[in-house]
C-alpha cells in the first residue's frame, strides 16, 4: 500500500482527470501544495468558511466572489479555486487584472466544464479523501466497457486513455509500437524484464505491463501507459487497472493465434514478407509475427535445412512436426517455418552469443537431422527484427554449400564461399559455359552432375559415389570420360580449380 503521506497535488488534480479536461487559468506556483479537502462555496461567507489546506470550487460564478476566493486561499493557506462553467447559460471569463491577481498571489485558479458542481466536487473528494474508492470506480468503468468491446489493441487504448486520461501503446519487447503512441523517452530497459513495472520519466511516469509472455518467460507484448502526473498512489491505480485491460488484450491475443495456427500456411507467407522488409520492418509485420508466437527482439541464429539432393515428397506436416520434435529433443527450441524448398529455424537470445557457440549448435543440428538426406546451414547471429532476414539468408547460402559435411555455419564455408561468389559473375559464367560444351547433354547430363559432386568432395571418388548413390567405380569411369572430353587433367591444380569454378558458375546460372 501506498502510505497516506502521498497525498494529491493540485498539479495531480489536473493530470489524472478527476477535473475532468480542466484547465490552469493563473497561479502556476502552487500548483505542487497538497490538497486536504474540498469545498463547495456559493457565497461570501462560504467562501470564509474555507480553511489551510482546501481547494474551492465555486458553485456559482460571481466576478467579485473570484476575488473575494482568491484572497481567502492566499490569507488562510487554501490550495486552489475552482471555477465550473456549465454548458448551459452564459459565461463570463475572468478579467485580466483577476488572472494577474492569481498569479501574484501563487493561488491556482482552474476552470473545468460540467453541469452539476456537486459531480465534480464529489469526484475530487473521493480521489482526495478515498483514492481506493476512486481506484475502484475507475476499475468498475473500465472493466464495463472492455465487457462491451472487442477488447483488440485500438479498443483498449481507447478506453484506458478515456477513463484515464493517459497516453497508452501496445508495444512488442523491440520496442515497435503496434498501437497507439510510444512515450518519448521511453527507457529500451523497461520492457526486458518479465513483471509489470513503473519508472518515472521527464515528464511524469510510464508503467509498462506484460501482456502475453512464452514459456521461457520472456515477455513479446507490453501495455504501456504514460501518465503526467507523479502521484505514487496514482501511478499504482494505472498499474492496477492496466493489468486488467492486459488481460483483455492476453484473450484477444489467444484467439487471434489461434486462427493464425489455422491458417498454418500463412507463416511460410509471413516469414517471406518479414524477409522481403529487410532493415526497416512495418510494426503491422510486427504484430503479425507477435500473434504467430515470433520473438522479434534479441539476437536471432538462423538454420535452413533442406533435402540434398531436393525431395518434393518430404515437405509435409507430418515432417515438419517430426523435424520440430528431433529439435526440441536437443534443446533447441526455436521458431520453425516450412518453405517450398526446405525449413527456416531460428533460435533467439536475450544477448549475442558467443562465437564459440556455433561449434556446439552445428553438433546438435546434425543429430536433430538425423541420417537422412537432409543437410542445414547456419547464419550468424544478428540482433531485432531485421536480424532474423539476414542471419536467415546467410543459412540459406550456407545449406546450399554443404558439400560432404551434414551441417555447415556460414564462417566455415571459407575458400568455398568466396569460388561461389566469384562463379555468379557474368563473363565467368560465359566463359564457363563453352568450357563444359563437351559435356553437355553426355548420358542424359550425368556425366555434368557427377563431375561437379565429385569436385565439391575434394575429388574423393567415395564421397561422390555416397551422394550420388551409385557404385565408386561409375564414379571413377565418368570422370575419366569428362576429362577425355574436356581435355584437361584434374591432377593438375590449374586445370581442376578451372573445371571446377567452371561447375559452379554454370549451376550458380540454372539456380
Amino acid at each position: 500500500m501506498i502510505d497516506d503521506a502521498d497525498s494529491l497535488t493540485v498539479r495531480d488534480v489536473l493530470e489524472i482527470g478527476v477535473l475532468g479536461d480542466a484547465c490552469l487559468l493563473a497561479g502556476e506556483r502552487g500548483v505542487d501544495t497538497e490538497i486536504a479537502d474540498v469545498r463547495l462555496a456559493a457565497d461570501m461567507t462560504a467562501v470564509e468558511a474555507c480553511s489551510a489546506g482546501d481547494l474551492v470550487i465555486l458553485t456559482g460564478y460571481q466576478p467579485y466572489l473570484v476575488e473575494v476566493a482568491l484572497r481567502r486561499a492566499y490569507s488562510a493557506d487554501v490550495r486552489a479555486v475552482v471555477l465550473v462553467r456549465s454548458s448551459t447559460g452564459s459565461y463570463q471569463s475572468p478579467s485580466t487584472a483577476t488572472i494577474s491577481f492569481a498569479n501574484r498571489l501563487g493561488v491556482p485558479l482552474l476552470l473545468t466544464k460540467a453541469d452539476d458542481p456537486l459531480l465534480v466536487a464529489d469526484s475530487v473528494r473521493t480521489a482526495v479523501r478515498r483514492p481506493e474508492v476512486a481506484a475502484a470506480r475507475l476499475l468498475n468503468a473500465v472493466t464495463a466497457r472492455l465487457g462491451r468491446s472487442k477488447p483488440d489493441p485500438r479498443s483498449v487504448i481507447t478506453i484506458l486513455s478515456g477513463e484515464l486520461h493517459v497516453t497508452c501503446a501496445v508495444m512488442s519487447a523491440d520496442g515497435t509500437a503496434i498501437e497507439g503512441v510510444s512515450p518519448p523517452g521511453l527507457p529500451r530497459d523497461l520492457l526486458a524484464g518479465s513483471v509489470a513495472t513503473t519508472v518515472e520519466m521527464p515528464e511524469g511516469v510510464a508503467v509498462a505491463v506484460p501482456v502475453e509472455t512464452d514459456r521461457t518467460g520472456h515477455v513479446h507484448l507490453w501495455l504501456v501507459a504514460h501518465t503526467r502526473g507523479r502521484n505514487k498512489r496514482w501511478a499504482e491505480t494505472v498499474q492496477q487497472i492496466s493489468q486488467v485491460a492486459s488481460w483483455a488484450l492476453g484473450n484477444w491475443v489467444a484467439a487471434e493465434r489461434l486462427e493464425t495456427e489455422r491458417r498454418a500456411r500463412s507463416r511460410g507467407s509471413l516469414l517471406a514478407e518479414l524477409l522481403a522488409a529487410g532493415d526497416d520492418v512495418p510494426p503491422q509485420l510486427v504484430q503479425q509475427a507477435v500473434l504467430a508466437g515470433w520473438r522479434l527482439d534479441g539476437w536471432h541464429t538462423g538454420v535452413y535445412a533442406m533435402p540434398n539432393p531436393p525431395s518434393p515428397n518430404c515437405f509435409d506436416a507430418a515432417h515438419t512436426e517430426r523435424l520440430r520434435v528431433e529439435l526440441s529433443r536437443r534443446g533447441l527450441h526455436g521458431q520453425l517455418v516450412e518453405g517450398a524448398e526446405g525449413w527456416s529455424f531460428w533460435l533467439t537470445n536475450d544477448a549475442e552469443p558467443p562465437q564459440s557457440q556455433h561449434r556446439e549448435l552445428t553438433a546438435r543440428l546434425a543429430q536433430a537431422l538425423g541420417p537422412g538426406n537432409l543437410v542445414a546451414g547456419v547464419g550468424r547471429p544478428h540482433p531485432g527484427s531485421s536480424g532474423v532476414g539476414r542471419t536467415l539468408a546467410e543459412a540459406r547460402e550456407a545449406a546450399a554449400m554443404t558439400g560432404s559435411a551434414k551441417v555447415v555455419h556460414i564462417d566455415e564455408l571459407g575458400v568455398r564461399r568466396l569460388l561461389s561468389m566469384a562463379a555468379e559473375t557474368p563473363a565467368l559464367v560465359e566463359q564457363a559455359t563453352r568450357l563444359l560444351e563437351p559435356l553437355a547433354g553426355v548420358e542424359d547430363g550425368q556425366l555434368l552432375r557427377t563431375l561437379a559432386v565429385y569436385l565439391d568432395e575434394e575429388s574423393v571418388t567415395s564421397s561422390a559415389a555416397v551422394r550420388l548413390k551409385v557404385h565408386r567405380n561409375t564414379v571413377a569411369q565418368r570422370i575419366n570420360r569428362a576429362e577425355q572430353l574436356l581435355g584437361v587433367s584434374l591432377l593438375n591444380p590449374d586445370e581442376r580449380l578451372a573445371v571446377h569454378l567452371a561447375c559452379r558458375a554454370v549451376r550458380a546460372s540454372d539456380e
